[in-house]
């Protein structure tokens, strides 16, 4: 087993498990967000704000360490076959 294809699928496999459930609850913290009235503005609404701002990064920056996963599996594939 090279190290190109264990760095591959641990990058892949960490950063697509991580964008799930960061997904599933970037959803619910928007959706919270959503439901606030924000004429009266309740106490807590700036750390939910907040929250959702690092869960929604968050799971971009899954999804970049997913897509290097990708591509570093799709290079150890490119060298083995050659």
């Amino acid at each position: 087993m090279s190290k190109y294809f264990l760095i591959g699928m641990v990058l892949l496999a960490a950063g697509a498990t991580s964008a799930v459930l960061l997904n599933v609850q970037g959803a619910s913290c928007l959706s919270q967000l959503a439901r606030l009235d924000r004429s009266t503005m309740p106490a807590g609404a700036a750390d939910l704000e907040r929250d959702c701002f690092i869960v929604t990064n968050s799971y971009v920056y899954s999804l970049f360490a997913a897509v290097i996963g990708a591509a570093v599996l799709a290079y150890w594939y490119w060298k083995k076959r050659q």
